[in-house]
Order: structure tokens, then C-alpha cells, then sequence
């Protein structure tokens, strides 16, 4: 802690990402310390669960915690701004913002996270596909997953037709929609609610698996589970065009759709590209082993919008676990520079995997080990939950202290 009668140290965390929130979590008490969370979305969005969100398994507000009352709940050093991030003077120490003042800083995080990477070399592809990273995406396929459900129940000619959603992309996003998506659907077949059409997700990789990367028996286990549940896998071609209602793909072959969903890569969100700052090729701020800018020693870029590396240099997947722990340690630096003591070197692990693969079966890869079907299950809820309550209980009794303040104000 900084030595009595310091001014306070303001730290400014622009994005209320996984990252973000638990780098606020460190700073948070810190009596020598204010902390200003920035969004420019009110809520947190827990991707992690959004998969359930699309099919129908959770309610709305199960998948957000709203940003104010959490900092509130954090103590009176914490503070949350609904604003819009334009630009960072770094010279000066100032973020700029669309629809407010300038705000200074002392240290800044940068958590702003990332974007559906619509590969430009894929001619139709942003026309004709969405991304779900974003709450907004998310709802927006369910909304037509929803409707398209709806318009069989009330017309008997729409019962009989069938539809299809292609998934570009077999990675962890990909496989788990396209799981989540193909359960639900079948459950409502078998329950005769739809008598006749069937839905048809074709999942497309341009490698010659799906997952790649991961265990050869992951793999194996994954490819049974959706071709069990339906799904139709499409490796060993990339997807060459898309146009209006069809993806095409490098050999040749076209699949129809409905409704077009790419998961095939992420890139800087708009942002964090447009900082005055070293970028990687897909628009990540480049960081040091400290997770600084360099030539900025008290800035400080974690999750998505960092290119993250672990101690051998090799590129960290971009997940929540790994945003998570680029958080805790960008925190832990900006107090080690206030009280001058040795940086600590972001050591950045991937410390296992939980893919769910619709109803109560999953799949957790811990590297030593791997855990099939519903007990995978329960260890992968577990693990959300792990993280999810603890904000959902800090929300709520922030939510409290702020209905107290405004009764008194009364």
C-alpha cells in the first residue's frame, strides 16, 4: 500500500470484460486507490453462458450483472461511467470520450475486448453472416431460432419445411452453438411439437477436424456427440463465398441456409485498433511480459484486446480463464508500481478446457485428465457458477446501498 498521505492513485479500466472485472476485484479496497470502471454497455455479458441464452435454456437477465450496482457493491473508491471510449492521450494521461469529458488517469487498463473477425478475403461473408460475441448477437439468433420455431407451430405448411443454419468456424464457439442449437431443436421435435420439418446445422471447418489443437480423444468424443444429435460436420475445406441464402465452399461444394453464423476468428475491437499504439495483425494492442504498452509503462492491456503470449512467447488462446488471469496480473503490477517493488511477469496458462455439447453432457479437458458426459456437466456449471456469484452477490448488495442513497436523497 502507498505510504500515508499519498494522493490517491486513480486507476481507469475501460471495458467490464472478464479481464476487466477481475482486475477491479484486486483493486478493489485498496484505500490509496480509485478505481473508474468504463463501458460503454451498462452489464457485463457472460459469454460463457450465452450459448444457453440462444437455445432457450436461460432467461435473459441469468446472463448479464449490471455494472453499476457491482461497482457500488465493490465500496465508495469504486466507481462505474456509462460512456463511450473514443481515444487514449497517452501523453497526457487522458481517455476520450464520445458523450463525456476527458478523464484523467494515473494507470489505465485497457479490457475492451475483441469482435467477430469477418474475414475480408471471404467475399459475402459480412453481408450475410452474424457474429455472436456480443449480447446484441446472441439475442439476435435466438430471436430467430424463436421465431422460426413459432412460425411451424402456427402453420401447418411451415411445420412440414425444413430449415438449416450454417456455423462457420469449429472451434470451442462453434461446436458448442451448434450442440446447444441441435438439442434443443430435437427435443422440441421429439415432443411432437414440430411434426414434420427438421432443423439442419452444418458445422464447417477448414481443417480436417474440428477442435483443432485439442486431444486426438476430445476430438474423437466431440465429432460423436454432434453427429449423434444431427449435426453435420464439413472439414478439410474453408469456406471460399457466401452469398444470399447459400455458403460456398474451396471444393466445390454449396450448402443452403437460413441463417449464417460465423465463429471463425476474432480480431481488436474498433477501439482498441484505432489507439495510437502497436497493433498485431489482427488489431491487438501488442504488450510487454508485464502486460504494459510499450513505451507506456502505466498502461496496461489484458483479455481480447491484448496479444497475449505466455512466458515462452507462444500465443495464449483467448478465452475468459485466460483474460481472467491477465487481469488478476496487470492489477497486481499497477500495485507493485505503486509501492516500487518488482514487476511480476504474466506468466499465462490455459489450465483446461469445459466445451458443453447440448443437454447434460460435456466434455472438461484438464490436460492430465479428461472428464465425458454429465459429470463433465455438472464440473462445467460449477465452474460458471464459481465465477458468476460472487459478482451476482456483490451486484446485489450493491443495488441496495444505491436504493438507500436515493431514499435518503428523498
Amino acid at each position: 500500500m502507498a505510504a500515508k498521505g499519498v494522493d490517491m492513485h486513480h486507476v481507469v479500466i475501460i471495458g467490464g470484460s472478464y479481464g476487466g472485472l477481475r482486475a477491479l476485484g484486486v483493486l478493489a479496497g485498496k484505500k490509496d486507490i480509485k478505481v473508474t470502471l468504463v463501458d460503454r454497455h451498462p452489464y457485463h455479458f457472460l459469454q460463457t453462458e450465452g450459448y444457453d441464452l440462444i437455445a432457450g435454456k436461460v432467461p435473459f437477465d441469468s446472463t448479464i450483472i449490471a455494472l453499476r450496482s457491482l461497482c457500488a457493491g465493490f465500496g465508495d473508491n469504486i466507481e462505474y461511467l456509462h460512456a463511450v471510449a473514443k481515444d487514449v492521450d497517452f501523453k497526457n494521461k487522458k481517455v476520450i470520450f464520445e458523450d463525456a469529458d476527458p478523464l484523467s488517469y494515473d494507470y489505465l487498463i485497457i479490457a475492451a475486448g475483441a469482435v467477430t473477425r469477418f474475414f475480408e478475403n471471404i467475399e459475402g461473408l459480412r453481408d450475410y453472416s452474424y457474429g455472436v460475441k456480443s449480447l446484441r448477437g446472441a439475442l439476435k439468433l435466438k430471436e430467430y431460432f424463436e421465431q422460426e420455431l413459432y412460425r411451424r407451430l402456427e402453420n401447418s405448411k411451415d411445420a412440414k419445411s425444413s430449415y438449416s443454419i450454417v456455423i462457420g468456424g469449429a472451434g470451442l464457439s462453434g461446436v458448442e452453438i451448434a450442440a446447444e442449437m441441435q438439442y434443443y431443436f430435437n427435443r422440441y421435435y421429439r415432443s411432437n411439437s414440430l411434426a414434420y420439418g427438421k432443423l439442419k446445422i452444418h458445422l464447417i471447418s477448414g481443417s480436417e477436424t474440428i477442435l483443432k489443437g485439442l486431444h486426438p480423444s476430445v476430438i474423437k468424443a466431440s465429432s460423436n456427440r454432434l453427429a449423434e444429435l444431427g449435426v453435420v460436420l464439413h472439414t478439410g475445406s474453408h469456406i471460399s463465398r457466401v452469398e444470399n441464402k447459400v455458403a460456398i465452399l474451396e471444393n466445390g461444394e454449396k450448402i443452403p441456409f437460413d441463417f449464417m453464423i460465423f465463429t471463425g476468428g476474432i480480431m481488436g475491437a474498433p477501439f482498441v485498433q484505432s489507439l495510437k499504439a502497436e497493433h498485431n495483425k489482427i488489431g491487438q494492442l501488442v504488450v510487454n511480459r508485464f502486460l504494459q504498452i510499450p513505451g507506456h509503462e502505466e498502461v496496461y492491456a489484458i483479455g481480447d484486446a491484448a496479444n497475449l503470449r505466455d512466458t515462452a512467447s507462444k500465443r495464449v488462446p483467448p478465452t475468459a480463464q485466460t483474460a481472467e488471469q491477465s487481469g488478476v496480473d496487470a492489477a497486481k503490477n499497477i500495485l507493485a508500481h505503486i509501492e516500487n517493488r518488482q514487476l511480476h511477469v504474466s506468466n499465462l496458462k490455459l489450465q483446461g478446457l469445459a466445451i458443453a455439447l447440448g443437454g447434460t453432457y460435456a466434455i472438461i479437458d484438464a490436460g492430465k485428465f479428461r472428464i465425458y458426459g454429465f459429470l463433465a456437466y455438472l464440473g462445467k456449471k460449477a465452474i460458471e457458477k464459481s465465477y458468476k456469484w460472487p459478482l451476482k452477490l456483490k451486484a446485489t448488495d450493491g443495488f441496495k446501498r444505491i436504493t438507500a442513497c436515493h431514499k435518503r436523497a428523498l
